[in-house]
């Protein structure tokens, strides 16, 4: 089974850089043509994003999270990270970045540049 997340990009290539070079977690899997293509995740190749200009507007809420074994380790690689392309780390609504803690793990927001919000996270919850 496969899971393909549609995000909007104006600037496709832009936002194959953040997610292939300088996230690190995706590899460009398919060019379509017409400003079109799929993003393989590396750690889940079952995780998809499919990435073209005509996907709905993107909105404040996360479109997806992925799970990473540390989110203090992603954290900190990603926050020396210079996102040439655009997008990056999101504060929280009081203008703090940092990881976000609860009793069931750890996240943080990060944005592409086409304004997609998307999770980092770490489960503290057993799973099967």
């Amino acid at each position: 089974m496969r899971i393909d997340v549609l995000l909007r990009a104006e600037a496709p290539a832009d936002t194959i850089r953040f997610y292939v070079e300088e996230l690190g977690m995706f590899r460009l899997d398919a060019d379509y043509g017409m400003d079109c293509c799929l993003l393989r995740a590396i750690a889940n190749p079952a995780i998809c994003l499919q990435i073209t200009p005509w996907h709905p507007a993107p909105r404040e809420t996360p479109v997806f999270a992925l799970t990473v074994p540390s989110c203090d380790a992603q954290f900190r690689r990603l926050r020396s990270v210079r996102f040439a392309a655009g997008g990056g780390l999101v504060p929280d609504k009081n203008g703090v970045l940092d990881v976000f803690e609860w009793p069931g793990g750890k996240s943080f927001v990060l944005e592409d540049p086409g304004k997609n919000r998307f999770l980092l996270c770490e489960d503290r919850i057993a799973l099967p």
